[in-house]
């Protein structure tokens, strides 16, 4: 599997380390309800300035989320951030930090998969939308995450719609993902089917992170 060079952004919540962050943990009610694209530039943003080295007291990470949703991401009920937006709040924490990279959303067909493959290469995390239900936003279809047993298989864990990721490894079969704290799988097969026949590209894509120095 092609991954991450360095162990992935940890937060020490009730004495257990999670696998990235969860929007799930917030005192805010928004975000709570709506904040997974900004959980997922606060976890790439971690890794890429090194903060990933030592795990994150969850209190720090909290007041880090909040006021990223407050400067730079804001959300809208029960919407949260679409991808165009993530972008520019992206660019802008990016210029704040003299990284060297500039954010776009959205890649064409197929460089899809290439360009998740070639972003981990580069020791980038990479955003993942599962995107809403589109053009028919009422209806409920989901997209299936796996967890890893023991022995190496995978099995049905979690599901989701109109939520970010941060994927971390991918192989021919599989995409690996932190979501809600945890680690999870995406078969990529089933992704491209979701895409297919229940949403749209435009809306289940990725934040590429182009080097520009």
């Amino acid at each position: 599997m092609t991954s991450l060079k360095h162990p992935y952004v940890q937060v020490l919540r009730n004495g257990t380390l999670s696998y990235g962050g969860s929007q799930m943990w917030s005192v805010n009610k928004t975000i709570r309800l709506c904040g997974c694209g900004p959980v997922a530039a606060l976890d790439t943003l971690l890794y890429l300035t090194g903060r990933n080295t030592q795990p994150i007291p969850f209190d720090e990470y909290d007041r880090k989320l909040s006021d990223l949703c407050r400067k730079y991401f804001p959300l809208i009920r029960p919407f949260g951030i679409n991808g165009l937006f993530l972008a520019v709040g992206m660019n802008r924490l990016l210029r704040k930090y003299d990284l060297p990279y500039r954010a776009f959303w959205a890649i064409s067909g197929g460089l899809f998969w290439k360009r998740v493959e070639d972003l981990l290469l580069q020791d980038v995390p990479v955003i993942f939308s599962v995107g809403p239900n589109f053009p028919a936003v009422w209806e409920k279809h989901r997209l299936t995450f796996y967890t890893r047993t023991p022995d190496g298989r995978c099995r049905p864990s979690s599901s989701a719609k109109s939520h970010y990721v941060c994927a971390t490894g991918i192989d021919e079969e599989w995409l690996r993902i932190s979501s809600w704290g945890h680690c999870y799988y995406i078969r990529r097969a089933e992704f491209t089917e979701y895409v297919r026949r229940h949403s749209a590209s435009v809306v289940s894509n990725i934040l590429m992170l182009r080097k520009i120095r």
